[in-house]
This record gives structure tokens, sequence and C-alpha cells, in this order.
């Protein structure tokens, strides 16, 4: 089989059984894009099924430290290293190629970043704004932005709902990273925004929940620049991103003193560890829960 047929497979196996979104996938298919271009000019000649299967770890290392000298940001090259990563286990689940070097390869140490999530008042003043609108695309951002935020939802499984998913129904069934699928309880209040702006959509015979202009599936760069206009409007910080708003749902539990376990199963996180960077940006809080319940302490204040 040719390499970019293979490529293409990838791509389209991660989509249906990874559920990434069209922005990941365009990510991964640029990486792989670029790393079949060093090879061919590193090597001389371009990647075959047979050549991947014999590359070395100084092929990957030297791939690597092209990479760096681009001023890459260490991300970016921990990203693309996960992705030629996903793709040789790929090659090798389908048996077309074999190639164990990767497996003692170090991807860039990355550093430790904490979700930044907006305040309580923030993210107040944030939803108020887009709910004096009449029009009926105001109405369907802010239905957006409280499922973001009431929800703890990815922009990507926001905008992968259909209208069916919402309708006479107070339970969300999302299917996530990993199509793994998690329930995640509708708030009257996420229900009442989302039934107002259905109300008011003239394309409400179309399938999917948040419609564009033209009557598709609403598309992330679209959701992206609103929440970008809203934040510059506001005079919020550029970290405000519609994945801003899933980091202060579950901030805004554990405030709330949300237990993690519950906050896990909300955001579909496979591990507990993920959840726990929320700890970090709320240390003084959870002092206070502690204080609060173990029974240590409580009998420490007591005396």
């Amino acid at each position: 089989m040719d390499l970019h047929s293979v490529i293409a497979s990838w791509l389209e196996w991660l989509q249906k059984e990874k559920r990434l979104s069209s922005h990941t996938l365009k990510a991964y298919a640029g990486d792989m894009e670029g790393f079949m271009a060093f090879m061919q000019s590193y090597q001389g000649e371009g990647l075959t099924l047979e050549t991947a299967s014999s590359l070395k770890a100084q092929d990957f290392r030297s791939w690597l430290a092209f990479f760096a000298q681009k001023n890459a940001a260490k991300t970016s090259i921990a990203r693309a290293m996960s992705v030629i990563r996903s793709f040789f286990h790929y090659l090798d689940q389908e048996g077309l190629a074999h190639n164990p070097i990767l497996k003692t390869m170090k991807s860039p140490k990355l550093p430790f970043s904490i979700p930044k999530a907006l305040s309580q008042d923030q993210m107040t003043d944030f939803l108020k704004v887009n709910a004096e609108g009449e029009d009926w695309t105001a109405l369907r951002d802010q239905a957006l932005f409280m499922v973001l935020y009431g929800a703890g939802l990815r922009i990507s499984e926001a905008l992968a709902l259909d209208q069916g998913d919402v309708a006479g129904t107070d339970i969300l069934r999302i299917k996530g990273k990993g199509n793994k699928e998690r329930l995640v309880p509708l708030l009257p209040v996420v229900k009442e925004a989302l039934m107002s702006y259905l109300k008011s959509c003239p394309l409400r015979d179309h399938s999917p929940l948040f419609l564009g202009l033209q009557g598709k599936r609403l598309n992330i760069s679209v959701a992206e620049k609103q929440v970008r206009d809203l934040r510059r409007a506001l005079g919020l910080p550029e970290t405000v991103t519609p994945h801003a708003l899933r980091h202060s749902f579950a901030t805004h539990l554990l405030e709330g003193e949300g237990d993690l376990r519950t906050i896990q199963e909300l955001l579909g996180h496979t591990s507990l560890s993920t959840t726990q960077r929320y700890t970090h940006a709320n240390r003084q809080h959870l002092q206070r829960v502690y204080e609060a319940a173990h029974p240590r302490a409580r009998k420490l204040l007591e005396d």
C-alpha cells in the first residue's frame, strides 16, 4: 500500500473511532506531512512502509532536532511526537509495519500548567452579555456558552450535539475522547437557554443543534471567534477560550465542595490525575475543606 493512502486511512480511523475534532485532525495531518517531508530530505527518498519499519533512533532524533531548530514550542514537539507514535501504533495494529524504536524514545518534558479558569464574577459577566441579544445567533452563542460552562463539555462535544439530543431530556449522553460515553445532567438554566435558542432559530428542522448562518453545523473557528470577541469586549485575559469555560465548570464545582471523583465523571477524564490539576489552582479552598471535614483536623481546631 502507498504510505499516503495509509495516512489517509489512519486519519479516517481517528475521526471515526477516536472522535477527534476536525481542528485536531488538521494538526495531526500537518505533523505527519512535516515528518514525511523531513524524512524525504534527510534520507534522499520518500518514506515507504518498508523504510518506516527500518527507521532508527538516530533518524527520529534528527527529526526532533530539526523540529527544535525551528524554535518550535515544547508543546508542539511533544504533540508531534505523540502523533508519530499514534501513526506507528496504527501501522503495527494493522499489520502494515513494525518499528519498536519509538517505544524507547522520550518526549520533551513539558512545564506544569494549571488550567486557566474565570472567576465566578467574570463568568457571570461573560454569560450576561450574550443574554442581552435577541438575534437568533446571539441566543445560539448564549446557549453554546451555557452548555460549555453548565455541563463542562469540550467544544467538539458541544458542536457534535444534534437537536434530538436535548429534546425532552434532562440528561445529556456524551461521547467523548476514545468514544467513551458519559452522562451529564442538563441544568434547568442551561435547558432554558437551549430552548430559547431553538425557538428563535429559523433553521430548526435541521439535525445539528448549533447551526451556522448557512444552515450547517457550527464551525469551531466561528465559536472560537465569538469567545475571542466577547473576552476583548469585557477586557478579559487571552486565556479565555471555549476550553476555559470547561475549566471554569470544574473549578467552580470544586469551590462548591464537589468531590474529585464526581468531577472526573462529569468531565469524562479517564485518569483522576488529569482532574487533580484543578486542585493546584485551588489549594486554599482544599485546605478549608480539609479542616472542616477531616476528623483529626476538626479535633485539632477544637483543642
